[in-house]
């Protein structure tokens, strides 16, 4: 066994390890979160946000579950390498994408559903999405190299590599815009840092560390698919998925949790889902008065 091959079968059992912890670390964060998450589906109004909630909270089981499955059985095809391989890539960028979505949401909220914001967006998000999809399935997949089982994708070509750097790229500008149409807005509507309105400041709170953290993943991304092996590539990558997906979900509850106490007992339920269920009040978005429960 040469000094590369060595290094090689090194990398890929610490790999296992990390994937175990990873996996750990969700199922762990997973039963800690079941009450709230039980108490949101339950008492929350039903609407596009809990919807997208829910598939972002479930979708990094599957996630996992697939990484697991491609590291640790004993024995497995070519063809079934792929297509797990295949599989968990879609699975993983379903679940970024309905994290993003969480916030896109948020975004048309505050912008108080504009017609023309709205289309806006929508072309938006095809110019972003559709380069990426691109990018996955024509470009990284077709690229992958030995895919054996138990292991997995070990390295790409240098084509594919590139196209990865694009992607996460893409990524952040998606971001990078999320973050700065609520900033603006936040600024235009309520005076700068100063924000009285507590659901713009946690808002903003919101966006801002979904930013940094996202941004730190897709920088690690980028630097390891110019500088390391595909492994490391592959095992930042899935800790993005995860640890985003974990942030987003308590992000949502927590927004949901802070509004209701902040309700008292008339029981007015203010969550993102509720107020976007209809136009938000203009009044409540500017002078922090609660909307009428009848408009809800």
């Amino acid at each position: 066994m040469t000094a590369s091959q060595g290094s090689e079968a090194e990398l890929l059992q610490w790999s296992k390890y990390y994937y175990v912890a990873l996996t750990s670390f969700w199922i762990y964060d997973f039963i800690l979160c079941i009450p709230d998450s039980v108490a949101f589906i339950l008492d929350s109004r039903r609407g596009l946000g809990t919807l997208i909630y829910l598939k972002c909270s479930l979708y990094p089981s599957v996630f996992m579950l697939l990484n697991m499955l491609v590291t640790f059985l004993p024995s497995g095809s070519y063809t079934l390498c792929r297509w797990i391989y295949i599989t968990n890539i879609f699975v993983g960028f379903m679940t970024m994408l309905y994290a993003e979505c969480i916030f896109i949401l948020r975004k048309i909220a505050v912008w108080e559903r504009e017609r023309n914001f709205m289309v806006f967006t929508i072309i938006n998000i095809i110019a972003i999405v559709l380069p990426i999809v691109v990018c996955f399935f024509q470009e990284i997949v077709p690229s992958m190299g030995d895919c054996p089982i138990p292991g997995g994708v070990r390295y790409v070509d240098t084509k594919a590599k590139y196209s990865v750097i694009a992607v996460y790229c893409l990524l952040v500008v998606g971001e990078l815009e999320l973050l700065l149409f609520v900033l603006y807005r936040a600024f235009k509507s309520h005076g700068g840092w100063k924000i009285k309105n507590r659901l713009m400041r946690s808002l903003m709170h919101h966006n801002l560390l979904y930013f940094i953290c996202s941004f730190a993943f897709s920088l690690g991304v980028i630097l390891a698919a110019i500088f390391l092996p595909f492994l490391v590539l592959h095992m930042i990558a899935e800790t993005q998925v995860v640890v985003l997906s974990l942030l987003v979900t308590r992000m949502h509850r927590d927004f949901w949790r802070s509004d209701r106490v902040s309700c008292g007992d008339d029981g007015v339920d203010i969550s993102l889902s509720a107020f976007m269920a209809a136009t938000p009040d203009v009044a409540f978005l500017e002078n922090t008065s609660r909307p009428d429960p009848s408009d809800a």
